[in-house]
């Protein structure tokens, strides 16, 4: 490991300690998942393991549980006045042994911590590790595990920095952050090719994230288990997968995205197809078909020429900058042989990626709906492209609906019942987004009218 590095690891044994396999590592610490409140320096919109007031993790002194991720540290992560060892060095190599009790077999489980979503509306973390002496599978991780919808990855790319946002005073990075789903994994944002790309493998004693939007147990079985490289039979079959990256050469940062296609998924969010996003520094992203949702990876239905996704793009880094998105790979037997088509809805331009990467400028902001990925092309006018790139979300929505034209002010917001009679009519003083209160709304499907100055469009929402 680099020098400050850290790993995030487990036992496949029945009875290790922190005190034997771990004995000669400078730190060992566990976590409490209630105590986890998201640091606010992290940008709301994408997944966040930053925590805010640094008591989430806290030094492990017992049993290193089976199933049970640990963050080790090898040596110091920084020179603090009590420490009185030798200095740290630019590498460590270090080997574990595992002694104690017998190898785990059979079903492996842990219990996992939900805390209100007050507190952590992005859901709770929690820290698991591979429990066998064998590698797993991590599609059957998440396939037979409903608290389990994707799980991130700690890739070892950028040492930790002053410079970072979080409560500590050096802190790692969120674009060092890998994700894998049942459908497909993404790079970590700061690795510059595609060598982290999570391939559905969990390897013996490896620890990894998670995020729990429930109370419940997480349970590893031996039928998950896998003998070294044997996931070929364990790949859905007839899978299509398209990953995209945006970068900014001047700054040196990127970000990665998946879509992917299989005959069980559908346009709607689907546990363990669809991730969320990290909040990393840039980000490429994909909604849902109502505009609504940050994806990191969405899985859609059978892949279809006529398919249209939006997508957004967000930017911490505060000056007009130049960015690029292209295509890193394709697989699949119909998806290999499409065009692929980037529509940028607030310049107009549709740009075949199959032929040619996509350059766009962008200032700091959060920018949903800004283009559309679809596979047919087609001759829109201005107006056309303005009204396409509108989204209402959240839908279903509960209390407020927000109505986003990131091409065309808004003018006005009318909704209808199913019997055509109007049950909202606002007025808007030429809005980009505007918040429709639609709490008084009885439980049912409506219609909402959008008046812009390129024009008018019509999308169906439901109330819940």
């Amino acid at each position: 490991l680099k020098e400050r590095d850290f790993m995030l690891m487990g036992s496949p044994m029945t009875a290790e300690t922190r005190n034997d396999v771990f004995g000669s590592a400078y730190n060992v610490q566990e976590h409490t998942p209630m105590n986890f409140e998201p640091h606010p320096s992290v940008p709301a919109g994408g997944t966040n393991f930053m925590d805010d007031v640094l008591d989430d993790w806290n030094p492990a002194t017992g049993a290193i549980t089976p199933g049970e991720g640990f963050v080790v540290y090898p040596q110091a992560a920084y020179i603090d006045p009590a420490y009185a060892g030798p200095p740290p060095v630019t590498t460590i190599q270090f080997p574990l042994t595992y002694s104690e009790g017998t190898l785990n077999t059979g079903n492996v489980d842990r219990n996992i911590i939900f805390r209100d979503l007050t507190v952590n509306p992005d859901g709770t973390p929690n820290f698991l590790a591979n429990p066998y002496a064998s590698p797993i599978d991590a599609s059957m991780l998440v396939a037979n595990n409903a608290l389990i919808n994707e799980i991130y990855f700690w890739e070892h790319l950028t040492p930790p920095s002053a410079a970072i946002p979080g409560a500590n005073v050096i802190n790692v990075s969120m674009d060092d952050l890998s994700i894998y789903n049942g459908t497909m994994g993404i790079p970590a944002a700061n690795d510059p090719g595609t060598s982290t790309a999570p391939n559905g493998v969990i390897s013996t004693g490896q620890g990894f994230g998670i995020k729990a939007f429930g109370s419940g147990t997480v349970t590893f079985t031996n039928s998950m288990r896998l003998t070294t490289g044997n996931i070929t039979l364990r790949t859905p079959e007839g899978l299509e997968k398209l990953l995209l990256k945006v970068e900014s050469d001047q700054y040196q940062a990127r970000s990665y995205t998946g879509i992917g296609f299989r005959g069980d998924a559908t346009p709607q969010l689907d546990e363990g197809m669809d991730s969320n996003r990290l909040a990393t520094l840039i980000a490429l992203y994909s909604h849902l078909e109502d505009g609504s949702e940050q994806l990191g990876i969405q899985t859609r239905e059978s892949f279809e020429s006529g398919i249209k996704i939006p997508m957004g793009f967000a930017s911490q880094i505060e000056e007009d900058t130049t960015y690029k998105i292209s295509i890193v790979d394709v697989t699949g037997s119909n998806l290999t042989v499409s065009n692929i088509y980037l529509v940028d809805h607030l310049t107009g331009m549709i740009t075949d990626l199959t032929q040619n990467d996509y350059e766009f400028s962008s200032d700091t902001g959060t920018f949903n709906g800004r283009f559309t990925l679809q596979f047919e092309t087609e001759v829109l006018a201005n107006g056309d492209l303005a009204l396409n790139s509108i989204s209402l979300y959240p839908n279903p929505a509960d209390a407020l609906l927000n109505v986003v034209s990131p091409n065309a002010e808004i003018t006005g917001i009318r909704i209808h019942d199913v019997l055509g009679r109007k049950v909202e009519d606002i007025s808007v003083n030429s809005e980009r987004s505007y918040q429709v209160d639609i709490s008084s709304l009885d439980t049912a499907l409506y219609f909402v009218t959008v008046t812009t100055e390129s024009g008018s469009v019509t999308k169906r929402i439901v109330k819940k």
